[in-house]
């Protein structure tokens, strides 16, 4: 039996909100992974890429995953795909970090180019392995139609799949892979995405989850199991609360009323995501008091970062039906009356004088 861990997309710079504490999240979520992973003993340890979110990472980053390798290079082989966030596009001598570390015997990838084969001999089984980094979708199917060999165990790791999983060849006891931040297992086609091993991008991710996938491949098929993999930092995602119809005191009054119903945390500093639904008029929008309502909330339940998210509509202004186009005077009434203006007897008596009218 082959054991496989794998883990994805770890994103290690991005810092959420432009927050410097989410840096410092990235690196203990990817440890914490990491740490699991190696609890169920797996002889072959798969990251399927983006394991940076630049590939120009700072040194606390770089010198956190040396670090990590040095401890795991002796206990599992170790592969990493190149991510579309690890390739230094459009700079003519910059090398991928993943890439400095494969040569550095920290880890096994795809080199120089985008895709390779390797073999390794797992107790006695050769297991064959496929890897496709970031690529164009045109590439990715000619390298899959391309990769004919086969061993005891054939697997394919990829950090994007862009066609579906029915059509992928039925030679692959097990294909991995990352890209989309969120989890999957497609049982019947054998194929696993992990999803992120921390929140970061929050709107893709949003009712999704993360997950350790722990893949047991023999001859005779394949057995999952998963671990769920939770931010170090707790996250407060909240919809439903529809403002439709609301003036812009009923707005405020509302949302203040839905973050005066959470409780604060007692322990650490959560980040508060907050959408906030509904079809309103530009004057309730202009009167909605952003910053008030984030200095409420953040007074009150002291999270690292509350943040409102403007999911509503502004409608535009209803068709005005005029009766007499051709009447200056009736069909400026008839849009006042529509538009409720507040000037609209003023405006009617300067229009009296103007056309001579009493």
């Amino acid at each position: 039996m082959v054991r496989i861990a794998h883990i994805s997309d770890s994103h290690l710079g991005s810092s959420l909100f432009q927050l410097i504490e989410r840096r410092e999240d990235a690196r203990k979520c990817l440890g914490k992974a990491v740490d699991m992973a190696m609890r169920h003993s797996p002889d072959i340890l798969v990251h399927t890429g983006d394991l940076f979110h630049t590939p120009f990472p700072m040194p606390d980053d770089t010198n956190f995953v040396v670090g990590l390798l040095k401890e795991l290079n002796d206990n599992v082989t170790v592969i990493v795909l190149q991510g579309n966030h690890d390739i230094p596009y459009g700079y003519r001598h910059a090398q991928s970090p993943i890439w400095l570390l494969e040569n550095a015997g920290l880890l096994q990838s795809t080199g120089e180019s985008d895709n390779r084969e390797l073999s390794i001999d797992v107790d006695g089984k050769e297991v064959k392995l496929h890897l496709i980094s970031w690529t164009r979708d045109r590439k990715f199917e000619r390298y899959l139609n391309s990769m004919n060999s086969t061993g005891d165990i054939t697997l394919l790791f990829s950090h994007h799949i862009p066609i579906d999983y029915d059509k992928l060849p039925a030679r692959y006891d097990y294909v991995g892979c990352g890209h989309a931040h969120n989890f999957r297992i497609d049982e019947e086609n054998n194929v696993g995405r992990p999803g992120s091993t921390c929140v970061v991008d929050w709107k893709r991710e949003m009712g999704g989850s993360r997950k350790l996938i722990i893949a047991d491949i023999d001859t005779s098929g394949i057995e999952f199991t998963t671990e769920k993999l939770n931010d170090v930092r707790e996250f407060k995602f909240h919809t439903g609360l529809d403002i439709t119809g609301m003036n812009s005191h009923e707005a405020n009054d509302a949302i203040k009323g839905w973050l005066s119903s959470l409780s604060p945390k007692k322990k650490g500093q959560p980040i508060i995501i907050m959408n906030v639904n509904g079809i309103v008029t530009p004057e309730t929008e202009s009167g909605i008091e952003r910053n008030g309502i984030i200095e409420y909330g953040e007074k009150r339940l002291e999270p690292l970062f509350l943040h409102i998210e403007p999911n509503w509509e502004v409608a535009g202004p209803a068709p005005v039906s005029l009766t007499e186009p051709l009447n200056v005077e009736t069909s400026l009434k008839e849009y006042l009356h529509y538009s409720e203006h507040a000037s609209a007897d003023k405006v009617l008596d300067e229009l009296r004088k103007v056309s001579g009218g009493g």
